[in-house]
């Protein structure tokens, strides 16, 4: 999924509120969740939500045995991807995974990783 990340040289968690970046331009939203990518369309068909970039150093997952965190720096030129689910009363971030693969179950110990993508908005 994504236990944390860094935001300048802030740790971010969920429940807190993180920068992102949209068709709107910069704002903050309060991290609410997670969105698997498997699904992505029927959030934006069903829900509305929109696309999200996620500026970020490093990420980390939580391993599912020990429960540390492990971190892991950005890949050059990568967002993580969120989305703005605006189906309650306040917009908030949902941070969109994807299935991890078997080098990264056995890195994070986690099923589950953060949708690394291209920056959408300049």
């Amino acid at each position: 999924m994504c236990a944390s990340l860094e935001q300048d040289g802030k740790i971010k968690r969920p429940r807190g509120s993180v920068a992102v970046t949209g068709p709107n331009g910069k704002q903050e939203l309060v991290w609410a969740g997670f969105a698997r990518s498997e699904i992505l369309s029927w959030w934006q068909r069903k829900k509305g939500a929109t696309l999200l970039d996620i500026d970020a150093t490093r990420f980390a997952e939580r391993a599912d045995d020990t429960r540390e965190l492990i971190w892991d720096e950005m890949p050059p030129d990568s967002v993580i991807r969120g989305l703005c689910d605006q189906s309650g009363k306040t917009p908030v971030l949902k941070i969109v995974t994807r299935p991890a693969d078997a080098e990264e179950l056995a890195q994070f110990r986690h099923p589950r990783m953060p949708l690394l993508e291209k920056r959408i908005y300049s």
